[in-house]
């Protein structure tokens, strides 16, 4: 299939706008089921088991699911799993209004909703790079997260006052639906078939394939252990916000809010430089580093602070810049891995990379029971910027960044 030179493609905006139904339906189901959860059970902890349950499967599951996707059509992979997940919910709704609605299918639901997401998002992510030309990969990464994470900011916003006006099953309702358009608009999509692997071994073997295909790779390494390490890092500094911000009372919880929505918008801002600004192969590096280092840094000078609005414009900017290294990083990993091992590649960097963030969770947890969170949250950052330097100063990384896909560095 010839990809068409311009971004904004019938195939690309179909996958486009599907996304932007679903993310908000998605948001406003997230905010209903916390509220109703609480509302039904008055636990916390069961609120925060089927959260968890979502997240479960992806890890457990990715890497085995995202062989599944370099072995069938990914196009069938991501209409079935926006298929499934809109059933699912409005299975749910039905059992509401008829009043048999009970936890354990929330949670059987929580579940569907994670193995769905853990073969949807490889599928999605290894199709871009077919659905658009090169230059375009890192643009439509953008504009594709923008859709989400505008979708996710704009339901968020709106989901107390949609609760508290017509109830979680309404909710639920316009969630299920949203999954449904979604999944009639994108049987309009054309995606290039991936050749077959079926004769080429077992899932076990195809596993390892993957993984020696990345260790092809120093620099590809480089930056899927750069990843892991921050979002361990992250993760220790994440958890601690919440108790700095509660012991000051110059923050407090109204102001950690604020600072959440400051992170969002950042995030947002990231992805939209990234969608208008062409960035050139040979700068893919020095955007990466830069931005990186960046966005360590002002989290540290933001630790160090006792300015609220400091805190809040530098957290801003920093997660901007986060957006902005991440796009790279993974816009690259998928040019430069061949369209039968996407999938699979795809799901080993989105597994590690979830697998490690709930750890550093725990680990800042612990360590903030025993020392001062900000003292915590400094030395992880000391110990990123070591990280970084260590491991992305590299001619390596330079390389497997900066490498043009038309044959030219």
């Amino acid at each position: 299939m010839k990809k068409e030179s311009k971004l904004w493609n019938r195939n690309f905006f179909l996958l486009w706008q599907g996304q932007l139904v679903s993310a908000f339906g998605d948001a406003l189901y997230t905010i209903a089921l916390s509220f109703f959860v609480l509302e039904l059970t008055g636990s916390t902890a069961v609120m925060g088991t089927i959260m968890a349950l979502v997240t479960v499967p992806k890890v457990l599951l990715g890497p085995l699911l995202g062989i599944m996707v370099d072995r069938v059509d990914r196009k069938k992979l991501i209409v079935i799993g926006d298929l499934i997940r809109g059933v699912s919910i409005l299975l749910v709704t039905v059992a509401f209004r008829f009043g048999i609605l009970k936890i354990w299918m929330l949670m059987a639901v929580a579940v569907i909703d994670g193995i769905c997401s853990a073969f949807f998002n490889p599928a999605v992510e290894s199709s871009l790079p077919d659905i658009v030309t090169d230059e375009n990969v890192m643009r439509a990464n953008s504009v594709y997260q923008i859709a989400t994470t505008g979708a996710e900011i704009f339901g968020q916003s709106l989901g107390g006052a949609i609760y508290s006006q017509l109830g979680a099953p309404v909710m639920f309702l316009i969630n299920g639906i949203s999954y449904l358009f979604s999944a009639s608009t994108e049987i309009f999509i054309k995606i290039p078939n991936v050749v077959s692997e079926k004769s080429k071994g077992t899932f076990r073997e195809n596993f390892k394939d993957g993984i020696h295909f990345v260790l092809r790779y120093e620099g590809m390494i480089r930056v899927i252990v750069m990843s892991f390490f921050i979002n361990f890092l992250f993760g220790i500094i994440r958890v601690l916000i919440i108790p700095w911000f509660v012991d000051n009372p110059q923050l407090g919880m109204t102001r950690y809010g604020v600072l959440s929505a400051a992170q969002s918008i950042g995030i947002l801002i990231g992805m939209t430089v990234l969608s208008v600004v062409r960035v050139k192969a040979s700068q893919k590096y020095n955007w990466y580093k830069i931005s990186l280092f960046s966005f360590i840094l002002m989290i540290g000078v933001a630790v160090l602070s006792n300015q609220y609005w400091i805190i809040l414009l530098l957290f801003f900017l920093a997660f901007g810049f986060q957006m902005i290294f991440n796009m790279i990083m993974n816009s690259t990993v998928m040019q430069r891995t061949p369209v039968n091992k996407r999938g699979k590649v795809s799901a080993m960097k989105t597994t590690l990379g979830m697998a490690i963030s709930p750890f550093g969770n725990f680990v800042g947890g612990m360590l903030g029971e025993v020392w001062n969170p900000r003292g915590i949250m400094f030395v992880s950052v000391l110990l990123a910027v070591i990280t970084v330097s260590v491991i992305v100063i590299h001619p390596t990384v330079k390389e497997f960044l900066n490498y043009d896909t038309t044959g030219q560095k």
